[in-house]
């Protein structure tokens, strides 16, 4: 028996496939299974994985009839014979000491499931940030139990970065839902595993590579629109099942708190049409996000006039990005995690060529970031006349005002803020 079975979603991903696998092979922990799922790609998918597969005995090829990721997966974990499960999507990549360190932190401490923390990668750019989230310190590097099992869900929602003990998924009969196509089907699983965990770990380390800068895994499409409606409706239905209500305000909590970034990544033109699904949850679900004021008034302040508010929505971010069409390009005033923020939406909108640099206050600890130089705020003035700004930082914050303060003294009046950014285009 392998210690861990790496199951390998591919479907049309031939792209940036081998370096998926080159990444995996490479692990440091070599008693290793890798189950590569082939779900009827029309590209040379099939072909690389069967050319790895010939060349290193731990790896097995799979090829079935194109069903969608849920089903893909099923077959991968019916296939795994390894004591844990790990999970790698074939576009992203994996840093070598990866599962070896995930193994031994989940044997030492006889954990259901441990994960880790992630970067957002872009290759292009030759670029990464860590995922990580400051206000969870104290809940990294010790087993969290039954009692802790609402920090679970506060961690940053992914499958990938973690290996499950397969004793665990199987005796709580844990598996993906087979709807069709390749979206938001990890929500259920992700859900179950920490519906039913007695022993988990969240390592602070990072070892996943979740790239950022493929551009067919948008989720904007109508058909992509209901994905994670029907998600949840699957483990509403499978909870009822085994008769286990009490695990279902976790379902319909979680249901209205991702309405909000569903309805920004969807397309322009489907948002009003989702408003009246979001109008159906809110009337049903409520009251599971009373307390949970930021989300409670973004969906009453949506629906009190949802056509108005999706035009507005939309007259915005036209003028918005016409505004950063017809300039000499866009300084980016903030190199921390807000400024990375600013970067990825500009990349996601196809707006990263209008990026001039990264200006700072002070002198500059990294000469660049995601390909663009990192310049002290006055240098940034004198290189790039007729650019403009965006204050990348928290509005309101202390570090606002002085670099407000800042751009004042240099005879910069005009600038864009983050919330023309954060309340109009979607991002990860």
């Amino acid at each position: 028996m392998p210690k861990i079975s790496i199951i390998v979603p591919v479907y049309n991903m031939e792209r940036y496939l081998r370096r998926c696998l080159d990444s995996i092979v490479a692990q440091s922990m070599k008693d290793i299974e890798i189950i590569c799922v082939d779900d009827g790609s029309t590209d040379s998918s099939g072909e690389i994985i069967d050319q790895y597969a010939a060349e290193d005995g731990r790896m097995k090829a799979l090829h079935k009839l194109n069903q969608g990721y849920g089903a893909a997966m099923n077959a991968g974990l019916r296939l795994a014979s390894g004591q844990y499960i790990g999970i790698v999507e074939s576009d992203d990549r994996i840093a070598p000491e990866m599962y070896e360190t995930l193994y031994k932190a989940a044997v030492d401490h006889n954990l259901d499931f441990v994960k880790s923390d992630a970067y957002y990668w872009f290759e292009k750019l030759d670029y990464q940030r860590r995922v990580h989230d400051n206000n969870l310190n104290a809940w990294y590097d010790r087993v969290l139990g039954e009692d802790e099992r609402n920090i679970y869900f506060d961690f940053f929602m992914n499958i990938w970065t973690g290996i499950y003990k397969k004793d665990f998924l199987v005796q709580n009969d844990i598996s993906f839902n087979e709807s069709p196509g390749a979206s938001y089907q990890d929500n259920g699983f992700w859900m179950q595993t920490c519906f039913y965990a007695k022993r988990a770990m969240w390592l602070n380390e990072a070892f996943y590579y979740y790239r950022q800068d493929n551009p067919e895994a948008s989720v904007k499409s109508r058909s992509k629109m209901m994905a994670m409606t029907r998600e949840y409706e699957y483990l509403e239905e499978i909870i009822k099942a085994r008769k286990q209500e009490y695990l279902l305000p976790y379902v319909y909590t979680l249901r209205l708190v991702r309405l909000k970034g569903t309805f920004f990544r969807v397309d322009d033109k489907y948002k009003y049409e989702f408003t009246r699904q979001i109008r159906e949850d809110y009337g049903k679900y409520k009251a599971y996000i009373k307390y949970n004021r930021y989300i409670d008034n973004w969906i009453r302040e949506l629906l009190r006039a949802p056509e108005e508010y999706c035009g507005s929505l939309i007259e915005k971010k036209r003028r918005v990005k016409t505004q950063i069409l017809e300039s000499e390009g866009i300084i980016i005033y903030g190199a921390g995690k807000q400024g990375d923020i600013a970067m990825r939406i500009l990349y996601n909108e196809g707006l990263y060529d209008k990026i001039r640099c990264f200006a700072v206050s002070d002198e500059p600890k990294d000469g660049f970031m995601a390909d663009k130089r990192v310049v002290r705020i006055e240098k940034a003035r004198d290189c790039y006349p007729g650019s403009l700004y965006l204050l990348a930082v928290t509005p309101g914050s202390k570090a606002y005002l002085d670099m407000q303060e800042g751009m004042e003294r240099l005879g910069i009046q005009e600038y864009l803020q983050m919330t023309d950014f954060l309340e109009k285009f979607n991002y990860i």
